[in-house]
């Protein structure tokens, strides 16, 4: 699980995005998505996808 996290961390970095922002709209939002637009929470794709 550590693991798991430290590799996410390391994507929101990588693309420049606030790792707290980023897990706090994630926990926020997973139970409502949809198995097949899960990719969408994943740090490449935050952005894109993320509510404004």
């Amino acid at each position: 699980m550590a693991a798991t996290m430290y590799s996410f961390m390391a994507r929101c970095k990588k693309n420049k995005i606030n790792e707290f922002d980023w897990l706090k709209d994630v926990f926020e939002r997973i139970q409502a998505h949809k198995q097949e637009d899960l990719y969408q929470l994943l740090p490449s794709n935050w952005e894109q996808y993320r509510p404004k």
